[in-house]
């Protein structure tokens, strides 16, 4: 008898066999041959990624040959269906799926909260099996927040396997945000959608949101900052690098979004995605590409929660802007005098320096029609110049970059009142009841 069992890591479900044999020979012939004297005695054996050993026919029929007349009973745990295709005729084929649960024991078990305990559960998602043991050992021996980090870390590494993927390293949280009061409640009330519970009370899987704004002003932080408060890897998805690749585009995207599917829950960053869907010469790629995005939005099943950001409204297709593709679109605006003022004391604080030395009102004042990322440079190139001038960073250093800083606004004029004018019956304010007003009239 020949049984398949295709699960995610055969290693795992093996080792407790006592039937189990290892990959022990010098070479795959030696091994092969091991195996033929085991079914000529009728023993019964089981093997790990047994695709490795039968992914040639001239094997499989060797070894379905000698199985005539034995009683040998041979369990094939494989990672895939890669077997040649006579295995696959005349084996019981049998497909676990991963089953976390059996793990609840070991979880419960750890010295911590039951919401550390839920984060570090539900992040355990694309380990192999056989690793998740010696994980919650090792986060077991530290502290509750550096035990969710290294679970964290330890995901991140995985991911970092697909080179279509880039992971990025989170260290920012919401007070790294200055305004947007809007838009930060909206992620902090949304933190436990993801969990069983919140299907039990009728809340839909999230889906994701649309970020459309100045540049410059916290598009890119506030993906950032979703996986910091919701203790998810941060995937980041360069669109326009697929169509560089020389392979079809969808399939390379299709197999992205299968490796993300593989660890979720994940937050999937597609930065300036108006860009990848506006190549030039690639219009049926990217009317193939954008329909099977926009299925898998809509029917995806898995806790990836979509965090796409574009700075020019004009670039995108309707089609992606209808209502329901993401759970809420923001318009990021250029920040108020209480926002700037709250962001220059966000960086003054974040280099060492005590927000009350210094005159933010006056900064934020004359900071008008700067972006928060224009604000930090500001403070960074006044920290250059007073360390050339061998002094400490002052108000007057301050007011001199800033009085020599052309903000982008100057120059993007027409973009900017464009986005405004969009946003205002279709975008919610990311800072909340704030107008969606231009500073360039109607």
């Amino acid at each position: 008898m020949l049984k398949v069992i295709i699960c995610d890591d055969p290693l795992f479900y093996i080792k407790e066999r006592k039937d189990k044999i290892s990959w022990n020979a010098a070479s795959k012939e030696e091994f092969f041959a091991q195996i033929l004297g085991f079914i000529r005695q009728n023993k019964n054996f089981s093997i790990a990624y047994g695709e490795y050993l039968f992914d040639s026919d001239s094997r499989a029929v060797t070894l379905l040959e000698t199985l005539e007349g034995s009683t040998s009973e041979i369990t094939l745990f494989c990672r895939e269906a890669a077997l040649s295709p006579a295995i696959m005729r005349y084996a019981a084929i049998e497909t676990l799926k991963p089953d976390l649960s059996i793990f609840s024991e070991k979880i419960s078990r750890l010295p911590f909260s039951e919401s550390t305990k839920n984060t570090i559960r539900e992040n355990l998602k694309g380990f192999p099996f056989s690793r998740i043991d010696e994980l919650l050992k090792n986060a077991s021996e530290l502290d509750e927040t550096k035990a969710v980090e290294y679970v964290l870390e330890s995901k991140r590494s995985l991911l970092m396997q697909n080179e279509i993927l880039e992971v990025i390293n989170v260290d920012d949280g919401i007070s790294g945000i200055g305004g947007y009061e809007e838009l930060k409640q909206w992620i902090i009330e949304r933190r436990g959608n993801f969990s069983d519970e919140a299907r039990k009370f009728g809340i839909p899987l999230p889906k994701g949101m649309l970020m459309l704004g100045v540049q410059g002003c916290g598009k890119s932080l506030t993906s950032k900052v979703i996986s910091n408060i919701w203790n998810f890897p941060l995937v980041r998805l360069d669109f326009i690098n697929l169509f560089r690749k020389g392979q079809s585009v969808e399939e390379l995207l299709k197999s992205a979004i299968a490796t993300i599917e593989g660890f979720a829950p994940v937050v999937l960053w597609i930065d300036e995605i108006e860009k990848a869907l506006s190549q030039e010469g690639e219009g049926a790629e990217i009317r193939r590409v954008l329909g099977w995005l926009m299925t898998w939005m809509q029917e995806k099943k898995e806790p990836v929660f979509l965090v796409a950001t574009a700075n020019r409204v004009s670039l995108l297709p309707p089609e992606l802007l209808r209502k329901g593709r993401f759970d809420e679109i923001f318009f990021v605006d250029l920040p108020s005098k209480p926002e700037r003022e709250e962001i220059y004391k966000i960086h003054l604080k974040k280099r060492g320096r005590n927000p009350e030395d210094f005159d933010t009102d006056k900064l934020a004042y004359n900071s008008e029609g700067f972006s928060g990322a224009e604000i930090e440079q500001v403070v960074i190139d006044s920290l250059i110049t007073a360390y050339s001038r061998n002094c400490e960073l002052t108000q007057k250093i301050l007011e001199e970059i800033l009085r020599r800083t052309v903000p982008l606004s100057k120059t993007y004029e027409e973009n900017i009142k464009e986005l405004r004018i969009w946003s205002r019956n279709r975008a919610r304010n990311a800072s909340g009841n704030r107008k969606i007003e231009s500073f360039f009239g109607n």
